[in-house]
């Protein structure tokens, strides 16, 4: 039987799934290594060293080469620039359509209606907080412009 080695490591989850099933595809039996806790808590991902594509031993040369006929090569070094910039090619991302709202400070539509970064918390929510000692429960939503940070109240 085989050894089971590791290919490619990346660090997006996203990635590593789109060249899993490449592999699959290709009837190359493979598996990811610490993709949940990667897509759980992203901060994990340098601490454990992205997510690992894990083949058997004898399937390392037909995998890189499935991987470098397809352009999927070197994925790791590049980051998500590599695969995904190839995926988005292929598949094109619909312009977002414009929001019915426009900053009154710029004038952008990149507008949403978020929870506020400024002012969240109104005095008696702080207080009873404080009190009880729990983080404040109820926070203000506001329309909040991504493009120069403003909020405001329509």
């Amino acid at each position: 039987m085989d050894k089971i080695v590791v290919l490619e490591t990346f660090y997006n989850p996203i990635e590593a799934n789109i060249v899993k099933a490449r592999l699959l595809d290709s009837d190359i039996q493979c598996f990811l290594s610490d993709e949940n806790s990667v897509t759980i808590n992203p901060l994990y991902t340098q601490a454990l060293g992205g997510v690992k594509l894990h083949v058997f031993e004898g399937d390392v040369p037909l995998a890189q080469s499935i991987l470098r006929e397809g352009g999927l090569e070197n994925s790791f070094e590049e980051g998500t620039e590599g695969l995904l910039a190839e995926v988005e090619r292929e598949f094109p991302v619909t312009e977002q359509a414009a929001s019915d709202f426009i900053c009154s400070s710029c004038g952008s539509s990149h507008v949403g209606y978020v929870q506020a970064t400024k002012n969240r918390f109104n005095i008696l929510t702080t207080v009873v907080s404080l009190l009880l000692m729990v983080y404040p429960f109820k926070a203000r939503q506001t329309h909040h412009c991504f493009d120069c940070g403003h909020e405001f109240d329509v």
